[in-house]
């Protein structure tokens, strides 16, 4: 099996790229500036998609699937630039689709969902407020749009809170784990939130469940199942439980585009990891 892996250098496609070598997969990854190290079985190919080539299939060199987890400006949700990146996607998907691509794998985002309580299925409507996640859902619809004109395989990745080690960006998981190595001295969060925490090593055994199982999938959440909230969740990944005096719990919700409390739906995934 060949697949071409699009934003391979990005955080998600880092570790995913350690979780399948070794694997009887042929990965073709991609890259914008520098050129990433050597691994086993995988193949660098520098990409800009806005050099519009005649034939990004053939480029690629006609991979069975593609996985597209390209997209820039994270986590700089509110930029207006996040609808310029959509309309390049869409056509970067439109020439891979119309060459003969015949598996899409493409990663969305929970905020499609907007502020919406509670569980979430992938049946539930999509009321996104940000900049990023309106330009995702957009992109979402345009890819339904081809499967009307073109036959193709496609599943849309909709992964909640993935946490893990990251050295793009910080996040609450990195924030506890500088907290635990002194690199900052104290920490001022909303403990009373609740989220569906997914750890990067599962969501990658998830990908690589899709990317074998070569279906038409649709929409998926890639989730846990389960809402826990912020309190809970540092007080499982601190190490040092001294380091909890240094931590506010009371502070409020930074990002006003999530709701107080929502989780995933694990309902359809479990399906797919039992198939």
């Amino acid at each position: 099996m060949k697949i071409a892996i699009i934003g391979a250098s990005s955080t998600i496609g880092g570790n995913l790229l350690n979780y399948l070598s070794g694997k009887n997969i042929e990965v073709v990854a991609t890259y914008k500036t520098n050129k990433p190290s050597k691994k086993n079985n995988i193949t660098w190919k520098k990409l800009d998609i806005n050099q519009n080539k005649k034939n990004y299939y053939k480029y690629l060199g006609y991979p069975e699937t593609v996985l597209n987890l390209a997209w820039p400006d994270i986590p700089n949700y509110k930029l207006k630039k996040h609808f310029k990146t959509s309309l390049k996607q869409k056509k970067f998907n439109y020439n891979l689709v119309k060459n003969g691509l015949k598996n899409l794998i493409v990663l969305g985002t929970c905020y499609e969902y907007g502020k919406v309580k509670g569980r979430v299925s992938e049946k539930t409507k999509e009321k996104p407020i940000i900049p990023y996640a309106i330009a995702k859902l957009n992109l979402l619809r345009s890819i339904q749009n081809l499967k009307k004109k073109f036959s193709f395989k496609f599943t849309w990745l909709r992964p909640f809170f993935v946490y893990g080690k990251n050295t793009k960006r910080q996040t609450l998981y990195t924030l506890i784990k500088d907290l635990d190595k002194n690199k900052i001295k104290k920490l001022k969060i909303c403990g009373t939130l609740i989220r569906d925490f997914v750890p990067m090593s599962f969501l990658c055994s998830v990908i690589t469940k899709v990317i074998i199982l070569n279906k038409d999938i649709g929409i998926l959440n890639v989730c846990t199942g389960k809402g826990i909230s912020i309190e809970k969740f540092v007080k499982n990944n601190i190490k040092n439980k001294n380091n909890l005096k240094k931590i506010d719990m009371n502070g409020k919700n930074q990002n006003n585009f999530e709701p107080k409390y929502f989780w995933g739906d694990k309902s359809k995934l479990n399906k797919i990891l039992k198939d």
